[in-house]
């Protein structure tokens, strides 16, 4: 598998409900990296911190590098 599929969307959110979802993924992600940095940041943490479950995390992101290159779109396009 190259790096290019490790780090596609599994899906993307369709409804409101999913968009929060990947909302707070998002912004636990940003807190954990300020508090913690790169190296910490897991996606175990991160779905704790956003108040989900792992495998709904997993549903958006199939890995931590497709969580964070989400992650870098999403603070580029604010």
């Amino acid at each position: 598998m190259t790096a290019k599929h490790r780090t596609i969307h599994r899906k993307l959110p369709q409804q409101g409900r999913s968009k929060l979802t990947v909302d707070a993924i998002l912004t636990a992600t940003a807190h954990i990296l300020i508090e913690d940095g790169y190296d910490k940041a897991s996606t175990n943490r991160i779905a704790e911190r956003a108040g989900i479950s792992i495998g709904s995390l997993y549903q958006y992101f199939p890995n931590k590098e497709s969580l964070m290159v989400a992650f870098a779109i999403d603070m580029l396009a604010t």
